[in-house]
């Protein structure tokens, strides 16, 4: 059975993307955490942060997170912050094989402001707060993920192909350990 894959990883990485691509793969249902808070709160990223704050908008995260665990058949990307609070990674840990999608900062940079749909980059200096924002984060996608995978030179439908070979590795590599 193919186990359920999470992605992790910082803005502009390629989690929905990839995530879309290896759901096509395996036929597990592809969920994006960010899609899943905004229809739980019936508003966009954007306007739950203008009315809630990142503190009300990481409080409707865990909820909604919590609420995945047990569910089975699925691709997860979560939303780049997901892996700030404790009981989130918990929550990741039990629902899969979680996969830290990586680039290189310049890469990451221009791709998450490809858009202005990215809350936290709403400032006088985006690069600096892009920067320092990575920084903060960097260890926590290390310490959680079960691997890495660095997207910043190959196309979405090679990074998912590769993605789901190393997840699936580890996750035969784990039964023969039991």
């Amino acid at each position: 059975m193919l186990p359920n894959i999470v992605l992790i990883g910082f803005m502009g990485c390629g989690k929905s993307s990839v995530g879309r691509r290896i759901s096509s793969l395996t036929g597990h249902r592809f969920l994006d955490s960010d899609e899943l808070v905004s229809g739980a709160d019936n508003r966009s990223i954007p306007e739950i942060f203008a009315a809630r704050g990142e503190a009300g908008f990481r409080e409707l995260e865990s909820s909604v997170l919590a609420s995945l665990v047990g569910v089975v058949g699925i691709v997860l990307a979560t939303g780049g912050g997901a892996i700030l609070r404790e009981q989130n990674r918990g929550a990741l840990r039990s629902l899969g094989v979680i996969a830290w999608l990586d680039a290189e900062p310049d890469i990451l940079f221009e791709r998450a402001t490809r858009s202005n749909k990215r809350p936290l980059l709403q400032t006088a200096d985006p690069r600096k707060t892009f920067d320092d924002i990575l920084d903060a984060r960097r260890t926590s996608y290390e310490t959680l993920a079960d691997f890495r995978f660095d997207s910043s030179h190959c196309d979405h439908d090679e990074a998912a192909k590769r993605i789901l070979d190393q997840a699936m590795r580890r996750t035969r590599a784990e039964k023969n350990t039991r």
